[in-house]
C-alpha cells in the first residue's frame, strides 16, 4: 500500500467514526484496535511521517 491509498483508507475510517485523521491516528497510537486494512494504512502513514517501529523498552514508533 502506498501513501495515497493509506490516506484514502484513513480518511474513510475517520469519517465513519466522526473524527479527523489526526484523531484516528492518536487513537491508534494509544492502542485502539481496528481492521487489518486500517492498521496497515496507519503503518504506511507513520512511516511517511518519518517514524520507524522500535518495539524496544516499551517504545513503539520513534523518529529516526
Amino acid at each position: 500500500m502506498k501513501i495515497k491509498g493509506a490516506m484514502t483508507v484513513l480518511n474513510k475510517r475517520a469519517k465513519f467514526f466522526g473524527k479527523t485523521v489526526e484523531e484516528l491516528v492518536e487513537m491508534l497510537d494509544n492502542g485502539f484496535d481496528d481492521t487489518m486494512t486500517v492498521l496497515e494504512a496507519y503503518e504506511v502513514y507513520k512511516m511517511e511521517q518519518g517514524f520507524v517501529w522500535s518495539g524496544v523498552n516499551f517504545e513503539t514508533w520513534v523518529k529516526r
